[in-house]
């Protein structure tokens, strides 16, 4: 049924419809009340496609993101921040849709198709990298967007980010307290720009302690978050570290294995925390340390700056401007290996 054949049987004009529907004043209650009734009970559905030519808008925010997260894995934590983002979005009358790309995919260039199709008023992105190309093509191209993550220190754009930088300082006086002087961190294939500010933190704080730049080394895993050649060879030597901070979830899970094929078990022989929330932490032989945040009101965060992104044609925009995100340190049982267990439980 179209808005054409509701008004003729309720004997209304188009105009008077249309407008009750959508709330207007001045249509009194009850005629809003008498269409809105009659439109659920003979499912007539508003033309939305016209609706957004007249507003200019489509009412839809886009999340643009890889088809699965570092290490080949599906990133369930990054969908609890996704659902924080839609109640938020929903709360304000704006839908969330999620575009995946794959990993043969150029991340500009996906983009660049997604924005040119014109299906959403704003995109979020994110695993942002140093200097992303993503952002400099949204700004350029007046694309309304909110970056899960930041792209460098002068980055004063529309991000919400993790406090990844207390998080690799705190992690590194945990082992330090410890009395480890040989660590490690290990990272992801792709130079994520999160990465950076934790392993500069953690390097910090190593050397705040008296450790020199080589008992620090930093190996990167492989695309599906295994030890590459190098890593196998750092943890196998004569002075191999004896605690690690993995800079995903995922990396950290493929290190119990990866370690355990080199006959050190994490929380026993070597100690291990994990830089990201960990999702399924009960399989792990020894639980995962690891740090955590409120990823859903992070998904708010990103909502509230979509919201502010999108005034109303004739309106001023009101950039919220960056956010950081608090992260809390989970000790579980992994950080307790490669030294007396006793003296580190007692430093946490």
């Amino acid at each position: 049924m179209g808005i054409r054949s509701l008004a003729r049987e309720l004997n209304l004009s188009i105009g008077t419809v249309s407008r009750a529907l959508n709330d207007r004043p001045d249509v009194n209650e009850g005629t809003r009340a008498r269409v809105k009734e009659a439109a659920r009970l003979r499912g007539y559905v508003p033309d939305q496609s016209g609706r957004s030519l007249r507003k200019g808008r489509t009412g839809i925010v886009a999340a643009i993101i890889p088809a699965s997260g570092i290490g080949g894995q599906s990133d369930s934590g990054f969908f609890r921040t996704l659902e924080g983002c839609r109640r938020g979005l929903l709360a304000q009358e704006l839908d969330l849709i999620v575009l995946f790309r794959g990993a043969e995919e150029d991340p500009l260039e996906s983009l660049r198709r997604v924005v040119s199709r014109k299906l959403a008023d704003a995109v979020i992105i994110n695993q942002t990298r140093p200097n992303d190309p993503r952002l400099d093509y949204l700004r350029a191209a007046g694309i309304e967007h909110v970056a899960l993550g930041r792209a460098g220190p002068d980055d004063l754009g529309n991000w919400v980010d993790f406090d990844h930088a207390t998080a690799g300082a705190e992690a590194a006086r945990l082992f330090l307290r410890a009395g480890h002087r040989e660590l490690a961190l290990v990272l992801s294939a792709w130079e994520m720009h999160y990465e950076l500010l934790l392993a500069e933190a953690f390097r910090a704080e190593a050397a705040r302690y008296g450790l020199g730049p080589d008992s620090v080394r930093v190996v990167r895993s492989g695309p599906n978050g295994h030890l590459v050649e190098e890593g196998r060879a750092l943890f196998a030597s004569a002075r191999r570290p004896t605690a690690v901070l993995a800079g995903h979830e995922s990396v950290a899970a493929a290190l119990y294995g990866d370690l355990g094929g080199l006959g050190l078990r994490p929380g026993v022989d070597i100690g291990l925390i994990s830089a990201s929330p960990t999702v399924d932490n009960q399989s792990l032989s020894q639980t995962l340390t690891h740090f955590d945040a409120d990823l859903e009101a992070a998904g708010g965060a990103v909502a509230e700056r979509i919201v502010a992104l999108l005034s109303e044609p004739g309106m001023a925009r009101k950039p919220l401007g960056p956010a950081l995100m608090p992260m809390r340190l989970r000790i579980r049982d992994s950080h307790l290996g490669g030294v007396d267990a006793r003296d580190l439980a007692h430093s946490a």
